[in-house]
């Protein structure tokens, strides 16, 4: 298989992020940056093919403040108006006021997109990550 010719491209960024990408490369085997930047790339492409197929997985893993009055409320009652299959959700306490809820969905690609930006959007939620993968289908 003939390999594709290489494209040249820089860009800037602060040098802080630059210092994180360093340990980033470090820490998961990347021999060089143009090696993780391709990964990156790849990944992001196999997302977006995911989503146009259709009925996709979404996993979204949520960090909550405890301490924010009404927050895990707030998540469930979410999750159970969503406009999704919620195949199942696991929720742990991390620490006194923190706890991790790792919620598993069925539904278009969009779709649990927005079910992720909602849960983002409330009050005592400190992070939200969205993954996608297709189904077995």
């Amino acid at each position: 298989m003939k390999k594709s010719p290489l494209v040249r491209m820089s860009f800037s960024i602060e040098e802080e992020l630059f210092n994180a990408l360093e340990g980033l490369l470090a820490s998961h085997g990347y021999e060089n940056r143009s090696e993780f930047i391709r990964d990156m790339i790849r990944k992001q492409l196999t997302r977006k093919q995911c989503a146009a197929l259709g009925e996709v997985i979404g996993t979204v893993s949520v960090l909550c403040n405890l301490a924010q009055s009404g927050v895990e409320n707030r998540l469930n009652s979410l999750l159970d108006n969503a406009p999704v299959d919620i195949l199942g959700s696991s929720r742990f306490a991390v620490e006194p006021n923190c706890s991790t809820t790792m919620v598993t969905a069925r539904g278009t690609g969009p779709e649990i997109r927005e079910l992720a930006n909602s849960i983002r959007k409330l009050r005592g939620v400190i992070q939200a990550e969205f993954v996608i993968t297709s189904t077995s289908k």
